[in-house]
């Protein structure tokens, strides 16, 4: 169960999710992309746009409200709104709502624990699991890092991004503190660098920025980078993930080299979920 988190808002989150998603699912493992981000931004990608409209499908929202179970809400991915179903791609939608899960979790023991106690539910029905998390590190992104395995960060080749690897880290440090009791014990597994720049008459403070991520992450930073691209855009604005939208792409083949390098179109038998 791969996480993916930084602090900062716009860090190809999503777009990474999606797209490592779509190798996962096109390599024949049984994928799942769960949205933990209020924005449902994902949740379009994968052609449900929005998931709070629709009375037919449950929202993790709603299984923080107690309305549906976490298993009950999962869903197929599909190719646009309505669109066919992409095999072997399944989706837990957000939720707006989501924003306010600090405050319908005030009081609640060990709130942090919200999603974890629910995974149960999942573990052996997929393959992989991704969580796409809000830009920030509040309680929904404790909440999916104390539920996952693996934590990837996505980051663009931008000095913020660097900086924002470091609060993440020092939040990974004071979970680790907090609920080692419990045998948890998080770190940065991967770093994704995406919309990097393909050349240097493109910015020199831009490669600069990267060297100093491969320098500082050394072999956690996957390679290659994820070079910018409109074929991005264009696939958003079409509700697919860009595997899909664009197969041939420099970023889509791109994307299905980090998959690979992370292991996830290997068989099913190689993890543990």
């Amino acid at each position: 169960m791969i996480v993916a988190v930084n602090e900062s808002g716009g860090s190809i989150k999503t777009t990474t999710v999606s797209a490592l998603a779509a190798a996962a699912a096109e390599a024949g493992l049984q994928t799942l992309a769960l949205e933990a981000d209020s924005q449902r931004d994902l949740s379009h990608i994968m052609g449900c746009d929005d998931p709070d409209a629709d009375e037919n499908i449950a929202t993790l929202w709603d299984v923080v409200d107690g309305i549906a179970t976490l298993d009950e809400a999962v869903i197929p991915a599909r190719r646009g709104e309505g669109g066919p179903a992409i095999p072997n791609l399944w989706l837990i939608p957000g939720s707006r709502n989501l924003k306010d899960l600090d405050e319908k979790l005030i009081g609640t023991m060990m709130r942090e624990l919200w999603l974890r106690k629910m995974m149960p539910l999942l573990r052996g029905r997929f393959d992989v699991i991704f969580i796409d998390c809000p830009g920030d590190l509040k309680l929904t992104t404790k909440g999916a890092l104390l539920a996952g395995d693996e934590v990837m960060a996505c980051v663009k080749s931008q000095e913020k991004e660097a900086r924002a690897l470091t609060e993440l880290e020092l939040t990974l440090a004071a979970i680790n503190e907090a609920f080692g009791e419990l045998g948890i014990s998080l770190q940065v597994d991967w770093v994704v660098i995406g919309e990097a720049v393909s050349d240097k008459s493109q910015g020199k403070v831009y490669e600069d920025a990267e060297s100093q991520l491969r320098e500082a992450y050394g072999d956690l930073v996957v390679r290659p980078s994820v070079r910018r691209s409109t074929k991005v855009a264009e696939a958003y604005s079409a509700q697919m993930p860009l595997l899909l939208w664009a197969p041939n792409s420099e970023p889509a083949k791109e994307y299905r080299a980090v998959a690979a390098a992370m292991g996830l179109t290997k068989p099913a038998a190689v993890f543990t979920p």
